[in-house]
This record gives C-alpha cells, structure tokens and sequence, in this order.
C-alpha cells in the first residue's frame, strides 16, 4: 500500500514538471508606442523667373563696334564752312589733334558733311583736300548744299539826277547796295554800268542772314540816261538796278 503511495506521487511529481517544462514561454508583447508626430512638410522656396533664366540662358557679349566715321587735319587746322564751297561763310575749325564726326558727303566726295568741331550743336563743311576720313565712307549719305544765298538786291544813286554845264563832265555817282542773304556765306559782288564802267569783284562776309551795305563811285563823261546794277556772283547769281541822269547846260 506504501508502494503504490510513493508511485503515484512520483507519477504526480513527473507529471507535474513535464507540464511545468513544456508550457510554452509566453512572448511578451511588446507595448505599442505612441507614433511620432510627422514633421510638418517645409515650404518650398520660390525662384524668380529672371533667375531661373538667368542661370539657364547663357549671358551674350555684345561685341563692340563702330560705326563712326571720323576726319582729321593732314597737317594743318581746317576751315569749316556752312556748304560744300569756299564761298560759303567760315563757320567753325578742325585744329590739330582733334577729329570730327563726318555724317554726310558732297555728290563727288570732294567735301565731307560734320558735326562742326567748333559746336556740336550744327554740321558744317571740311574740304575732303585738307583732311583724313576713316571709316566707310561709302556708306555715307550724299547731302545737298544749304539753300543759301542771296535773296535781295537794292541799289539807290546819289543823287538820282544831276545838272551840270556841258563842259564840267566828267561827274561821278555815288551809288549804295543793299545786299540781303538768307544764312551765313560769302558773297562775291561788282558794279556794272551802262556807260561800260565794270568794277574789280569784291567779297562780302555773311556771319548769319542779314542785310549788309556796299557802295560805289560810278563816274559819267556826258549828259545821258544811265544805268547801274549791282551784281552778285557768289553764291548765286543775282543782280539788282536803279537808275539815273545826267544832263547839261551849254
């Protein structure tokens, strides 16, 4: 009877450690954790365009150029004239050292059109003899002259009429010109009488346009009806007249 108490506790106590060793080892589950909060997304930078392509584009040298055409003096200064002839009035100087913008062209290239060197303000003329073009000048346009001259020509006799014995000529005329131009230039004038008088030429200087007075000595050696003209050459062609008298008494 004691026998079978002692198997069957020895049977409870095997049985109790095959049970105590083959139960399973629980995995302990491990506690979630809370998720991390997301960080929030930045906001992107804005380039601005002219960057974008300033960066894209690649940067464009011009490459420098000229186009000027430029005069200076051979060796001496250069009238500058107000048109393309040296009847036309001095208007400014090209001097040693110095250069002018020419912009302009005569129709055969004997004179250059400028910025006058002496006032960049107005052109005037530099005689293609006396100075030296770089540039293309042929791409120059070609510039007609000023339309400058004279406009007016008026003539009085002093005095108008005379009396005088037969026998006392020869007698003189005091004759006076008024000379109008319509812009600075140079006029070449003379006196011309019917009695066959012709007068040296002479050259009058026009700074700007204007009136300027000329005078003369006409001298007759009869009694007669007489003319006398005042005769413009320069710049262009012009004459204007008046009569007068001479008469007699034996």
């Amino acid at each position: 009877m004691k026998r079978r108490l002692w198997i069957l506790v020895l049977v409870s106590i095997l049985t109790s450690c095959n049970l105590t060793a083959l139960e399973p080892t629980a995995t302990p589950h491990s506690t979630p954790m809370p998720a991390s909060p997301t960080t929030a997304f930045s906001t992107p930078t804005l380039i601005p365009i002219e960057t974008l392509l300033a960066i894209d584009t690649p940067t464009r040298v011009p490459t420098p150029t000229s186009s000027l055409i430029l005069a200076a003096p051979r060796d001496q200064p250069v009238n500058c004239r107000f048109g393309p002839e040296i009847s036309y009035a001095i208007v400014g100087a090209l001097i040693s050292g110095r250069q002018a913008e020419v912009i302009g062209k005569n129709a055969d290239a004997t004179w250059w059109y400028v910025k006058n060197p002496s006032d960049p303000s107005t052109n005037c003329w530099l005689s293609a003899d006396f100075v030296v073009v770089t540039g293309n000048v042929e791409s120059l346009p070609v510039v007609g002259p000023p339309e400058i001259g004279v406009t007016n020509i008026r003539v009085r006799v002093d005095p108008v009429a005379m009396n005088v014995g037969c026998n006392a000529f020869p007698q003189t005329f005091t004759v006076i010109g008024q000379i109008t131009a319509n812009g600075p230039t140079i006029v070449t004038w003379r006196w011309e009488a019917s009695n066959g008088y012709v007068s040296p030429e002479e050259m009058l200087l026009f700074e700007l346009a204007g009136d300027k007075e000329v005078r003369g000595v006409v001298s007759v050696s009869g009694a007669n009806d007489y003319w006398v003209n005042l005769h413009v050459l320069i710049p262009n062609d012009r004459s204007g007249g008046a009569n007068f008298k001479a008469t007699c008494t034996p």
